[in-house]
């Protein structure tokens, strides 16, 4: 069964320009970055920031999508 909600893949861990980690990305269909409003084309690399809620707000905690010109990031390397 293929999933139509699906706009993205988990990529692994990244490195930040700001040297702290995240995870990255790939999308699987085009949309926006929170900050700059760049389109995010299939097949690129972005992050994702938690997204604010407003106080009291129930339910479970969604992120919103950021270009890697916005926060640039490098993937980590795994060593076999």
């Amino acid at each position: 069964m293929v999933r139509s909600d699906v706009k993205s893949n988990r990529v692994g861990r990244a490195t930040l320009a700001t040297g702290g980690v995240t995870t990255a990305y790939r999308a699987v269909a085009a949309f926006e970055c929170v900050q700059c409003a760049r389109a995010i084309a299939p097949g690129a690399l972005f992050s994702r920031q938690p997204r604010r809620t407003p106080p009291g707000a129930f339910g479970m905690t969604a992120t919103d999508p950021i270009c890697v010109t916005c926060r640039p990031l490098r993937l980590e390397t795994t060593s076999e």
